[in-house]
């Protein structure tokens, strides 16, 4: 147990730093790059945690993790004052399965059709995993937090 929480440290701290370099090539604005990063470092931290230590599916792990990313991220953009894209396209970047792709590819040019296409529908799962967390929150935040309206006079 010690040795997973180590290495689940070890991997956030890799997520933190591909999100910092990503935002910065990104040229995202200053202000915004510790924060992103840090959001990023959180959700990644979320979805190892689930994954290796409840031993929740990773199509969930993702999924919940996108969750609570895109929250963050909607809340620090109103913070900010700032599109809440800036701080979620750099945040999610850990999430994203470029491994898993890498591997269908390379099943592909080894051809191995069974590999890739189990690879590849694995990615393909993640994919829309991530991109449905980020829709229904972005959606569901910006819902409820709407513009208060103002009372009618009587």
């Amino acid at each position: 147990m010690p040795d997973t929480i180590m290495q689940i440290l070890i991997h956030s701290l890799g997520a933190f730093g591909g999100t910092l370099g990503y935002a910065i090539l990104l040229n995202a604005p200053s202000k915004t790059i510790l924060p992103a990063s840090l959001i990023g470092l959180l959700g990644y931290m979320l979805y190892e945690c689930m994954v290796n230590l409840l031993g929740q599916s990773f199509i969930f792990s993702y999924f919940l993790s996108t969750v609570i990313i895109s929250l963050l991220c909607e809340i620090e953009a109103r913070v900010m004052r700032m599109p809440s894209t800036i701080f979620l396209l750099t945040a999610l970047v850990p999430l994203v399965p470029g491994y898993t792709f890498y591997c269908a590819m390379l099943s592909l040019v080894e051809n191995n059709g069974a590999a890739a296409a189990s690879y590849g529908m694995e990615a393909v799962q993640i994919v829309a995993a991530i991109a449905v967390g980020a829709a229904v929150t972005s959606v569901l935040f910006r819902t409820l937090a709407g513009k208060p309206r103002k009372a009618k006079s009587a």
